[in-house]
């Protein structure tokens, strides 16, 4: 803290440079930071398709930026917002298309792209002040020295001096000297926007030494970046925002910082790297088998693999590897399945299979069952999954779409709609969302509330509570349990998500209302876009069935519940919205609400056929039928409801939930047990399963979980 509390002093503007350098006239000045660098830079990333198209873009004037494309004339103001979205402009500022021209010109040698690259830095150097965009604070800032920076790097080693003269360059590096002063002056208090300024400071630092600031810009960037990372990543690598998107673009901008200290010389906390690593393995265990990732809170998608390389070089680590060549190289992690305690997140998995192509068609399962994290890129999405399927995705986030909380010409405010509970694959209650959703909009639409600092102590509603929470990640299966009070309505939300011989999900939710008043409830399964017509709804045998090719959705139609295929949106980058399926199960009544699903294969390796409910006298029992590898098995999913016993052949158990695997000649084949207070197995008592913790078992073993 002792960086924060100095605030350093502001450099007379004739003395950004050390003398030496000050000195220069504009054709030695130009000589000196083309040549030869006292700086190790680390390898240039490769020019991807979308940059160089998007480099295209820019000399023709397109931008194509945030969701949305504007053609701005030459010589156009950048003071002006050509969007109705803030974030358009915010983007703008930021210089992203800089790399992309860099990269272009760096690759095709055509000088148009490396004058636009100048011609349009010059034109904001005119026009521009530092800070112009207040609202979004020096993270604006942080961006666009960065990218300045990586263009500038990536300028190196190539004939740019002839296209670029010195009486461009010094106003540029003073500007950029002068950004990474006001920046230092203007730190976010924590999280991502302050990780993303601390960088920027460092960098501009590290890059240039011949700054007169340069040192102490490098040693308050390593100090206060340390701090703030060590903060916002968790104990268990998750950032804190829980945001699938931050997580990794905050990720990629420590690892630069990681990368960029080590090659010169700039020492860093062991504590720093050991969490920076546990958040890549954060990153490998959430990538999708394509090399996606699932869009948790807000997000958009991206291919984080360059990222996960990067990693595996810095730690050593053959599993990030696994994860960066998608199954082509390294060794991916043995275990199947991997709680991550302090976030609440959990994957789940079929394994990891034996090559590339065997990596792509796993399941995959990203299930939520804990906070919904700092700061306002929150969602009401608590026991929302993700699924991934046959090397697709099935059932996924919708996204986050817009940040502007501003109705559209229809009236709907889109901020509210992608974050709200009936945007998740969980259950609504009454319609409401699990916390109350607070608008910074001026002009909110009937029935949302505004917020206002002065009233409210957060960017949103009380969050729900998790009041119970258990799990087991077994050999063949994996369950999370648990039980949610939101402060928006009275009924309580419990959810069992069972990944059953990782071979189909099994998802059980009940609502109890503690009020005596009648209720509606209703769960909502979105389906990535791919599936909107091709995707069939029916009922069978009391069971709303919903089929693509490849897989099926059953839900049992209990009560008067009513099933429908509607029509929703995803977003997989921000202010474009697609639209997609949705299968949504509703039911209404006093008393308990009880929603049963199964989600899976169906293709002749695995198949269900039927899906039901069971009489039981001591609790819930529900059966699932069908082919695995072509040998009918029976499985049985039981839960307590009055302290009762399941009682099958060769199977007696007291206990809150149990489920078993009966193949074809109608014997248990294997089964795990949730601490059971009794358990007999082919009539003999596992009295050291009683009150231990949870039980896995085999046709000729049974394994004990940790007490």
């Amino acid at each position: 803290m002792e960086h924060e509390q100095a605030r350093p002093h502001s450099a007379d503007p004739g003395e950004w440079f050390i003398p030496g350098v000050a000195a220069l006239a504009p054709p030695e000045f130009l000589t000196h930071f083309a040549g030869p660098r006292p700086v190790v830079s680390p390898p240039l990333p490769p020019a991807t398709p979308g940059q160089l198209a998007n480099a295209d873009k820019v000399l023709a004037g397109r931008y194509d930026i945030v969701g949305e494309e504007h053609v701005l004339a030459p010589g156009f103001s950048w003071r002006r917002n050509p969007s109705r979205d803030k974030e358009w402009q915010i983007a703008h500022h930021k210089f992203y298309f800089a790399v992309d021209l860099a990269h272009a010109w760096r690759q095709r040698g055509d000088p148009r792209y490396l004058c636009a690259w100048r011609d349009l830095i010059a034109s904001w150097l005119r026009e521009m002040g530092t800070g112009f965009i207040t609202a979004s604070d020096a993270q604006v800032e942080a961006k666009r020295v960065e990218h300045w920076v990586l263009s500038l790097l990536l300028l190196q080693g190539t004939e740019w001096p002839r296209h670029v003269p010195g009486e461009f360059l010094r106003p540029f590096l003073e500007r950029i000297a002068r950004e990474a002063d006001y920046i230092s002056r203007n730190l976010r208090p924590s999280r991502n926007h302050r990780t993303f300024q601390l960088y920027a400071v460092f960098l501009a630092g590290v890059v240039f030494p011949e700054f007169a600031r340069a040192r102490e810009l490098v040693e308050m960037g390593r100090d206060l970046l340390t701090e703030n990372l060590l903060r916002d990543f968790l104990e268990d690598g998750v950032h804190v925002e829980l945001s699938s998107h931050y997580h990794n673009i905050t990720l990629e901008t420590a690892l630069a910082f990681v990368e960029l200290a080590r090659l010169n010389g700039v020492e860093l906390d062991r504590r720093l790297l050991e969490r920076l690593h546990h958040a890549a393995e954060f990153s490998l265990w959430l990538q999708w088998p394509d090399g996606d990732i699932p869009l948790i809170n807000d997000s958009d998608s991206g291919d984080h693999r360059p990222m996960l390389l990067q990693a595996a070089r810095l730690f050593a680590d053959s599993q990030l590897a696994a994860g960066g060549s998608l199954g082509a190289a390294g060794s991916p992690p043995a275990e199947a399945a991997r709680h991550f305690p302090e976030a609440g997140y959990f994957v789940l998995r079929d394994g990891w299979g034996g090559d590339a192509g065997g990596y792509a068609r796993r399941q995959h399962v990203f299930y939520d069952c804990g906070g919904i994290g700092a700061g306002s890129h929150y969602h009401a999405d608590l026991f929302s999954f993700c699924y991934h399927l046959n090397g697709t995705p099935l059932v996924v986030d919708p996204g986050r779409y817009t940040y502007d909380a501003n109705p559209d010409s229809c009236g709907v405010d889109w901020r509210r709609e992608f974050k709200s509970t009936a945007y998740h694959n969980t259950v609504t209650v009454d319609g409401r969302d699990q916390t109350r959703y607070l608008s910074k909009s001026m002009n909110p639409p009937p029935g949302i509330e505004r917020y206002d600092r002065t009233r409210h102590p957060s960017k949103r509603g009380p969050e729900p509570e998790l009041v119970e929470k258990d799990w087991f990640l077994g050999r063949d299966s994996a369950w999370v349990w648990g039980t949610a009070r939101s402060h928006e309505y009275s009924p309580l939300h419990s959810r069992w998500l069972v990944h059953m011989g990782r071979d189909y999900l099994f998802v059980f939710d009940l609502v109890e209302p503690r009020d005596g008043e009648p209720h509606e409830a209703a769960l909502h399964l979105h389906l990535a876009a791919r599936w909107l017509g091709a995707a069939a709804l029916a009922e069978e045998e009391g069971c709303a069935v919903l089929r693509g090719e490849g897989w099926q959705i059953r839900s049992l139609l209990e009560g008067g519940a009513r099933a429908t295929l509607a029509s929703g949106w995803v977003s997989t980058t921000y202010g474009v919205k697609q639209v997609a399926p949705v299968l949504r199960v509703g039911r209404a009544g006093q008393g308990a609400l009880v929603f049963a699903s199964l989600l899976g294969p169906d293709a002749p390796r695995f198949r269900v056929q039927r899906f039901a409910r069971e009489q039981s006298a001591g609790g819930q029992c529900f059966v699932v039928e069908g082919l695995r590898a072509g040998v009918r098995f029976s499985d049985r999913f039981f839960l307590d409801s009055g302290g009762g016993d399941a009682a099958a052949p060769g199977l007696l158990y007291r206990g809150p939930r149990a489920a078993w695997r009966m193949g074809d000649g109608g014997s248990i084949e294997y089964g795990f047990a949730a601490r059971p207070n009794l358990l007999e197995i082919r009539g003999a008592p596992q009295a050291d399963a009683e009150g231990r913790g949870h039980v896995e078992w085999w046709a000729g073993d049974v394994a004990l979980s940790p007490p």
